[in-house]
């Protein structure tokens, strides 16, 4: 760390990469348990991704095949998870890895759960909980939640040698 660096600046601030890259790495894993679910009900397995990008193109969203609206789909799930892996991260930066902070997770996945798709998705785009299957949607938020606990696991040690002075 330089002469000048805030300390507990510079913990937020990886605090808040870690629950960025947490957040993404478990957004990936909530797609493709979401993909897996869908094979399972017999659908394809861009369906989640396709019912997200409904919000930027309306019905035309719902198909079966990957195209660029998939795209966008799967963008916005990155987009919005990864923000709440920011946010999480910050909130928690200086906590350790603990049993506790992953159930904490696991309760910030459920609570994005039921906030999104009772209050979010219905103001914005119900078509987005008209479509959704909500037992695995809810099972894969708890393990999103479980896996965005784990973010202190992202946090980078400092550089071996970095806080030495130097002779």
């Amino acid at each position: 760390m330089g002469d000048g660096e805030n300390p507990h600046r510079k913990r937020e601030a990886d605090g808040l990469l870690a629950g960025l890259e947490a957040g993404i790495i478990a957004a990936l894993v909530l797609l493709g348990w979401l993909a897996l679910a869908s094979a399972w009900y017999r659908r394809s397995i861009w369906t989640a991704a396709n019912i997200m990008a409904t919000t930027f193109y309306g019905d035309a969203a719902l198909g079966r095949d990957f195209t660029s609206r998939t795209v966008a789909g799967i963008a916005l799930y990155l987009v919005l998870y990864g923000i709440i892996g920011a946010l999480f991260g910050l909130t928690l930066a200086s906590r350790d890895a603990s049993l506790r902070i992953t159930l904490i997770g696991v309760l910030v996945g459920l609570g994005w759960y039921y906030l999104s798709f009772a209050i979010l998705w219905q103001n914005i785009n119900p078509l987005i909980p008209l479509y959704t299957h909500p037992g695995p949607m809810m099972a894969g938020h708890a393990l999103y939640g479980g896996l965005l606990g784990r973010f202190p696991r992202y946090l980078h040690a400092p550089a071996a040698g970095s806080t030495a002075p130097h002779a």
